[in-house]
């Protein structure tokens, strides 16, 4: 088993943070100052490949890997977390064709999806159920050669901004999870509209928003799979969105390292640098040996990707829940290595405090995490 990054992988991962170090940086505060989505960047994704960088050439990807997409997520986030999380939220949307769609849906949508041309949204939270997704209240009804949606979809990234809506609703409200089917939902149909956007703690550029469906009327073509299909292959991008966050843990966690670090360096106490001190520096470990723990069990999960019918259910939660509850970790002692300067907004690492918390909340909170691996070893 080899555990180094292919030629590839290593010449992704330069390209990206240097592209991330350059360009997304420099804009990281004013995105969570102004609350601002960075429409500007998506082309700039795109022209690297980083729309579409795992999936396959025929649909427009890079056809790179799973290994290589947590790298560019871990870079992006490093950099900005806002901009991780629009391109996170994007692969929702997009993997929900790429499982579930027809071949001629796939090359209708997926193809402007990863040429940059359009954005993608993962519409299945409400406001009565996130975990609990058997007891959404959005309907689709078919009615001739159309489906009609009714409902209010709420936290979803890239709502307002994007082009493509995948949204999950009920086509039979009698069979509870049995009864929800997917659809894709194109930003200008009418009878559908948005909300007044989200004021978040974190990630404030990767803006949010109600989407919400009055008579909203879509070709019955629009349906992505079967009636029925759609508990199981939310469940599946579910599982796979989840390997995202943990990429995003582990990015959001270096660059705190990477803030401690140089702090440490910097600050004179006593007459010397405080890295000179015992008590930092075995912060600083502890800091280090979770990030190396997360970064390579999250490119384990990611190869499971690529494996043709394998359920990652298990591994993927084993990633988030430790990366992210990990950046919890991290990013505290990084704040307290930076003492009263880290809680002032002139200092990167306050807004990476108010960034990481939202990492062991969505796409599955913590908890929710920890059930899904103790069924797995209890055979529920």
């Amino acid at each position: 088993m080899d555990f180094c990054l292919t030629e590839e992988e290593q010449s992704i991962r330069k390209m990206v943070s240097d592209f991330s170090r350059e360009v997304l940086a420099p804009k990281a505060a004013e995105l969570d100052e102004n609350n601002r989505f960075p429409t500007e960047t998506i082309k700039q994704l795109a022209e690297l490949g980083l729309m579409g960088i795992a999936y396959p050439e025929g649909y427009g990807g890079v056809g790179a890997g799973s290994i290589s997409e947590a790298i560019a997520v871990e870079e992006i986030t490093a950099a900005c977390a806002a901009t991780g999380s629009i391109l996170t939220a994007h692969y929702l949307g997009t993997d929900s064709l790429y499982l579930g769609a027809s071949e001629e849906m796939k090359q209708k949508y997926l193809v402007p999806g990863f040429t940059g041309e359009h954005l993608f949204a993962f519409c299945l939270t409400e406001p009565g159920g996130g975990t609990d997704v058997s007891s959404m209240k959005t309907t689709a009804r078919l009615e001739g050669d159309e489906y009609v949606l009714n409902g209010t979809k709420i936290f979803i990234t890239n709502a307002g901004y994007a082009d493509t809506y995948i949204v999950y609703a009920k086509t039979d409200t009698a069979l509870g999870a049995r009864g929800i089917s997917a659809f894709v939902v194109e930003k200008d149909t009418p009878g559908l509209s948005f909300g007044a956007g989200d004021n978040k703690m974190g990630i404030r550029g990767a803006r949010t928003d109600e989407v919400i469906f009055d008579q909203c009327r879509i070709p019955k073509e629009n349906i992505v799979g079967e009636e029925g299909d759609g508990f199981k292959l939310a469940m599946q991008v579910v599982d796979r969105g989840r390997i995202g966050i943990a990429a995003m843990a582990v990015g959001l966690s270096q660059a705190a390292l990477d803030e401690a670090v140089s702090y440490s360096k910097e600050r004179i106490a006593f007459d010397q640098p405080i890295s000179k001190y015992q008590g930092i520096q075995w912060m600083l470990a502890e800091m280090e040996a979770d990030i190396e723990i997360g970064r390579l069990y999250t490119y384990y999960a990611a190869s499971l990707k690529d494996k043709e019918g394998y359920r990652l259910s298990k591994e993927a939660s084993i990633a988030k829940l430790f990366t992210s509850e990990a950046s919890n970790r991290i990013v505290h002692k990084a704040v307290q290595i930076h003492g009263g300067y880290g809680y002032m907004k002139e200092y990167t690492i306050e807004r990476l405090y108010r960034d990481q918390r939202i990492l062991e909340i969505f796409e599955g909170t913590s908890q929710v995490q920890k059930m899904v691996v103790s069924h797995h070893l209890l055979g529920k």
